[in-house]
């Protein structure tokens, strides 16, 4: 199980160009279909993102679309505002712990939904299947991780 800093290779990604959305069909629509999402590979583990609509680095409300690996998961950290995440696509799993321990996590299949509340420490990924998750959330925000020697057993 790769562990790394998926949210901070996202953020950074980001504030390095975020995408645009399509042009919209009609004035102030915007339609986004599944083969037009525009991926853009955040690091070097493979996790993919797409901004569908503003910026998690500015004020605001933005919303992303995060592809994991399979095998590829976030190490414990928090963020300085609550996120809201839907499940797309395969079994995406969080752990609500400091100590990282991806057998402890709850796996949560298409449809589900999770509150991150800002402050909370947490870890999630993909574990057996590459994952597709939607991320909502309140710009502008930052993510904290926990040092290392906190998380391990």
């Amino acid at each position: 199980m790769r562990a790394g800093l998926a949210c901070a290779s996202i953020l950074y990604a980001i504030a390095a160009g975020p995408a645009v959305p399509a042009e919209p069909a009609e004035p102030g629509f915007v339609t986004i279909t599944p083969d037009a999402v525009e991926w853009q590979r955040a690091g070097e583990e493979g996790i993919e993102f797409a901004v569908l609509a503003g910026n998690p680095n500015a004020a605001g409300l933005y919303i992303l679309r995060v592809r994991f690996p399979a095998g590829v998961m976030s190490r414990p950290h928090t963020h300085d505002r609550d996120r809201f995440i839907t499940v797309i696509e395969g079994t995406w799993h969080a752990g609500t712990q400091a100590e990282f321990d991806p057998a402890a996590t709850t796996p949560l299949g298409p449809g589900s939904f999770m509150v991150h509340p800002a402050g909370a420490v947490h870890y999630d990924g993909a574990r057996e299947t590459a994952t597709i998750v939607e991320i909502r959330g309140i710009g502008p925000v930052s993510t904290t991780y926990l040092p290392a020697e906190a998380t391990t057993p």
